[in-house]
């Protein structure tokens, strides 16, 4: 995608209505509420690009039209679709210049394990941007009420936004269920995009890339010269590469210290951490985070 950075400054919104918890989650039951909110866009709203850490999102469309981007990865909606985003994502979204559009959003993680299961197979079967797209008018009418109930905080409102958010997760399980994911070999181009995708959504756990070997069998010798092979960079590169973009994005949204950042990707130190990304963009971390807006 373009540069979101300076995209964000066109964002006009007509309506919007958001109960963030990004630095403090609220429990509800088995579920934690990161975000939950509506919006509606003018036709020169541009939602930057910005970082997932480990919640999983739901956009809703209920009007208009947009397109949302996950990794670079642009994907239109319509009034009725359900766009999931995982932990991890480098997620955006542009409204519609001639039909504005208008949505709903869930962000929540859960420490319900069968249901982390399931959320976990869809992450697997559907990597790819344009496959994250379901359509459940029930999830839809769900949603809106949970943003009413959290909205109005009304007796035994905990409890029912506990059973509401249970509901939708199931919902969103049931729209993406595919049986049997890995039923023929897989091709190296399709391994290559798996390998990736672990990458992509563990980017802030993974202590070694030797953990794709656990994760497809093969040793990593193999992997890395197949990867290489196919898409002419290393793992190493692309890991590498990866873990900075996320890094860029924490430090142009000014949400947490630069510190915390580097602690959050699993560098060594700060000094590893500033040395790394001033090689990769031209100016340390201090600078690009003081550096205006591209016009």
């Amino acid at each position: 995608m373009s540069d979101t950075r300076a995209a964000g400054r066109r964002m006009k919104k007509s309506y919007h209505l958001n109960k963030p918890f990004i630095a403090d989650p609220r429990p509800f039951g088995d579920f934690r509420l990161y975000q939950l909110g509506r919006l509606y866009c003018t036709g020169e709203t541009v939602i930057e690009e910005h970082a997932h850490i480990d919640w999983f999102e739901i956009t809703v469309a209920t009007g208009g039209k947009g397109t949302v981007y996950t990794n670079g990865i642009g994907v239109p909606i319509t009034r009725g679709d359900i766009y999931l985003s995982f932990p991890c994502d480098h997620h955006a979204i542009v409204s519609d210049r001639e039909d504005p559009l208008k949505y709903d959003f869930f962000s929540f993680s859960t420490t319900d394990e069968s249901l982390m299961a399931d959320l976990s197979m869809i992450m697997d079967q559907n990597a790819a941007a344009d496959a994250r797209t379901v359509r459940d008018e029930h999830i839809a009418s769900l949603v809106s009420t949970a943003i009413a109930e959290l909205d109005a905080q009304k007796r035994h409102s905990e409890r029912l936004l506990a059973a509401l958010f249970l509901e939708i997760v199931i919902r969103i399980a049931r729209g993406f269920f595919r049986e049997d994911p890995h039923k023929a070999t897989e091709r190296p181009e399709a391994l290559c995009q798996r390998l990736m995708h672990y990458i992509d959504t563990h980017i802030y756990s993974m202590e070694s890339l030797e953990e794709l070997s656990a994760l497809t069998g093969y040793n990593y010798s193999y992997l890395s010269a197949l990867f290489r092979r196919v898409t002419s960079e290393s793992l190493s590169d692309y890991y590498r590469a990866r873990r900075l973009e996320t890094a860029r994005l924490h430090i142009a949204e000014n949400t947490l210290s630069i510190t915390r950042i580097a602690e959050l990707l699993r560098y060594s130190s700060i000094y590893t951490f500033s040395r790394a990304f001033k090689q990769r963009f031209g100016i340390s971390p201090e600078q690009y985070r003081k550096k205006p807006l591209e016009k």
